[in-house]
């Protein structure tokens, strides 16, 4: 065995803390920021993620991310810019 071998072996093994459970989106799928707010929307008993970069709103389920329709949001600290967001990104040209 090499010394180095040995050092290693005095160690005890490091444990990495799950993502999901520490941070499950760490920046805007959109605008890449990293200011992401968690909203809680009680009537579907969730955890969204508001961008104070372009503020759109996430949800994180099962591995995936999606936008959330501002309706959903009944506690969001900035209805009309998350609306008006929304609106913007759906609007018809």
């Amino acid at each position: 065995m090499s010394a180095s071998t040995d050092r290693r072996s005095d160690r005890p093994p490091s444990r990495p803390e799950p993502a999901l459970i520490r941070r499950p989106l760490d920046h805007c799928p959109v605008c890449n920021s990293w200011q992401l707010q968690p909203i809680v929307a009680v009537l579907d008993e969730s955890v969204h993620f508001l961008c104070g970069g372009c503020n759109r709103c996430w949800l994180v389920e099962l591995g995936f991310v999606r936008r959330v329709q501002p309706a959903t949001c009944d506690r969001c600290p900035q209805p009309q810019r998350c609306c008006a967001a929304y609106a913007q990104d759906h609007a018809s040209i």
